[in-house]
């Protein structure tokens, strides 16, 4: 079992993208690195206020081995946070809260709606997020809440519409 250098997911051998944040298979490292990544953190937010974003994302990328687009998506949510300064990682999300999160939101909102969540937790892609959320439903057993779609609700009303046309 390896895990992931970007988020700290579990991930199984020989799978070649984190299901939790899509990063490559070369992101992945031992998640006891975490106080290390929080330095990391500070220094790459440091670099790009200094020297910019290109030699934030270059050192981030070094240390890490990510691809560039997860580099520069870090680098980013960096800036837009205002740094990397204790209020920044407190708001990273543990992910087994996340997960408890997305769970709940899947049995009582639907998968849809844990989609949403995740990817707005992760900041990452809609099929990222719908492996992952499918890949946490099957893993843990639950079943997400059916929503009545369109096609219920046209049914329904072709229903209705055929009685109603049937009484007159």
């Amino acid at each position: 079992m390896d895990y992931c250098r970007d988020c700290g997911a579990e991930v199984e051998d020989g799978v070649p993208l984190c299901p939790q944040c899509g990063s490559p298979i070369d992101a992945f490292v031992d998640p006891e690195s975490a106080d290390i990544d929080n330095e990391l953190l500070r220094e790459v937010w440091e670099i790009a206020r200094t020297e910019g974003v290109i030699s934030a994302v270059k050192r981030y990328r070094e240390e890490t081995g990510s691809d560039l687009a997860t580099a520069k998506r870090v680098v980013d949510g960096l800036l837009a946070s205002g740094g990397a300064g204790d209020q920044f990682l407190a708001q990273r999300q543990p992910m087994e809260h996340l997960e408890a999160e997305v769970l709940d939101i899947a049995q009582q909102q639907g998968k849809i709606a844990a989609i949403k969540h995740y990817r707005e937790a992760q900041v990452c892609g809609l099929k990222d997020a719908k492996e992952a959320v499918e890949a946490l439903l099957t893993e843990h057993g639950v079943e997400p809440r059916a929503v009545a779609g369109c096609a219920s609700v046209l049914l329904f009303a072709i229903l209705c519409g055929g009685s109603l046309c049937c009484a007159l």
